[in-house]
């Protein structure tokens, strides 16, 4: 290195004499053989950086069209472009659905829907069955806003909602004229519903049970009377531990008018039954029930050999009459069937859970739900004859949380 500072030295002297000499003036730049030094010149190789490229693949979407309102389509489009590829915005639809759906294969390719429509009363919300190919959904608008609430995509089971469905059903024992949401409850049901499985139970509870409530100790029936649906609802709760989601309940007047939508009652009793009044008897088997005999068939009780407990049975098995009839309808008759049922009925149920409630209703066969009734013995509360829960009750309740019963 020291040699190589003297030879670059030495070259830079001679070039400055040559410049600083005349033009006729001779410089004698050789050096001696013995010290003469080769200058080497080294090319090192331009030094080359890879940069890593990542390649971002474009995100996939979905448009789903139809003949119906664009904001629908857009909402399934929202829905379908999520579902397959979930760098897309999340749709308004409940998480439980998504995560549902983020397990199964997503359709690819645009699609076509068709719906059936139906805006609840003058200014409720309005709720749709929807088909896409051969996978169905529901839908809610709500504020100008629709929201995919549930489905079934093709070849799968159907999520409606967390399972299970559990619901307090009442039947009032108000009269015409009478307030049905403040008179006594003729009939006291809990009804639990499986959508991914397809089953379920009707649970009846005896209406003179007797409980004890921050009301006081009533019979069941007359705690509604004077105080609504609102403390049957918290009493049923705390009487079965059940987590309810709420109640629809229903009078003498909404029932025969659905029995009348539904043209009459086809029903299949069991056994023959007699009214133990001036009514006429029911025989065994298949008949058709105009509405004022299906009203008779869930109020009978003292031909009864079971008396209330056989009552409470016969109001199971016509609420799996009326799916039966209900059923062959299709879904798209869901939108008028949640109409009609609110016109004659009542619920603190949201417009969703009543419709996904409804749609596993439709899509549970009726012999798949166990009709059973929580057993009980007769006996008095000072002057008044009342039912006692039997220990087996509070174990029908406990089998009842994944919203069957064992038969």
């Amino acid at each position: 290195m020291r040699r190589l500072s003297i030879l670059l030295l030495l070259t830079f002297t001679v070039v400055v004499l040559a410049a600083c000499s005349g033009a006729n003036e001779a410089v004698d730049t050789s050096v001696p053989d013995s010290t003469s030094t080769s200058l080497m010149t080294s090319t090192v190789a331009p030094t080359t950086s890879t940069e890593l490229t990542t390649t971002t693949a474009p995100i996939l979407t979905v448009a789903v069209t139809g003949d119906g309102d664009p904001e629908l389509g857009a909402a399934l489009g929202q829905l379908y472009s999520y579902w397959l590829d979930d760098r897309n915005p999340q749709p308004n639809a409940p998480e439980g659905l998504m995560s549902f759906l983020a397990s199964l294969p997503a359709p690819v390719g645009d699609l076509t829907y068709t719906a059936t429509v139906r805006t609840l009363g003058d200014d409720g919300d309005t709720v749709a069955a929807i088909h896409v190919g051969e996978s169905v959904w529901f839908g809610v608008k709500a504020d100008d806003i629709w929201r995919i609430v549930g489905g079934r995509p093709e070849g799968q089971s159907p999520w409606l909602g967390d399972s299970p469905r559990l619901i307090l059903v009442l039947g009032s024992d108000a009269r015409v004229g009478q307030n049905q949401l403040r008179f006594r409850a003729d009939s006291i049901h809990i009804i639990g519903l499986v959508p991914s499985e397809q089953t379920g139970a009707i649970l009846g509870i005896p209406r003179d049970t007797y409980v004890t409530t921050d009301e006081g100790d009533f019979k069941f029936t007359n705690l509604m009377a004077g105080r609504g649906p609102e403390v049957m609802l918290e009493t049923a709760i705390e009487l079965s531990g059940l987590p309810l989601e709420g109640y629809i309940i229903t009078g003498f007047k909404g029932y025969t008018a659905l029995i009348t939508q539904l043209g009459g009652l086809f029903i299949d009793l069991p056994t023959s039954m007699a009214s133990g009044n001036n009514w006429s008897n029911f025989p065994a088997g298949q008949q058709q029930l105009n509405p004022k005999r299906a009203l008779q068939l869930a109020r009978i009780r003292k031909g009864l050999p079971g008396g209330d407990f056989t009552r409470s049975l016969n109001q199971g098995r016509i609420m799996q009459a009326a799916m039966d009839m209900i059923q062959p309808m299709g879904i798209d008759s869901l939108p008028l069937m949640v109409d009609l049922l609110l016109q004659n009925a009542w619920t603190d149920l949201s417009t969703e859970d009543l419709v996904t409630i409804a749609a596993a209703a439709y899509l549970t066969p009726s012999d798949a739900l166990t009709n059973e009734v929580a057993p009980g013995t007769v006996g008095r509360a000072g002057s008044a004859s009342v039912v006692f829960l039997d220990p087996e009750a509070a174990a029908m309740f406990t089998d009842l949380a994944d919203g069957t019963l064992d038969e």
